[in-house]
């Protein structure tokens, strides 16, 4: 792990953090993994959210139910291309901006 990996804040850990949020260059992303009641498991993709820049200095203060309803989906990525720390619960490699696939 590298110090220049950005710190998250996480929300439904199941074997990794389910929700993330991590400010990268300036912006403030949410990464959420929805439960599929369908399949009984997570889904194997992060939807990529980028929120409003004044949720920065409140999200830990809110609730992040319907999160994602506040910012604007910028992409997806693999669940299993987002490296988290080796706590799980520390930071997360930013390579996965470059894995992001927009839309």
């Amino acid at each position: 792990m590298s110090s220049d990996w950005p710190a998250i804040r996480y929300r439904d850990f199941y074997d990794i953090p389910r929700a993330v949020v991590v400010e990268w260059r300036d912006r403030l992303y949410l990464f959420d993994c929805l439960y599929d009641y369908d399949v009984d498991d997570y889904d194997s993709r992060f939807a990529v959210f980028l929120l409003p820049d004044e949720l920065k200095e409140r999200i830990d203060e809110i609730s992040w139910t319907d999160l994602d309803h506040l910012g604007i989906r910028v992409g997806s990525v693999a669940v299993s291309e987002v490296e988290f720390d080796e706590t799980r619960r520390r930071s997360l490699n930013p390579a996965v901006f470059d894995q992001l696939e927009l839309g």
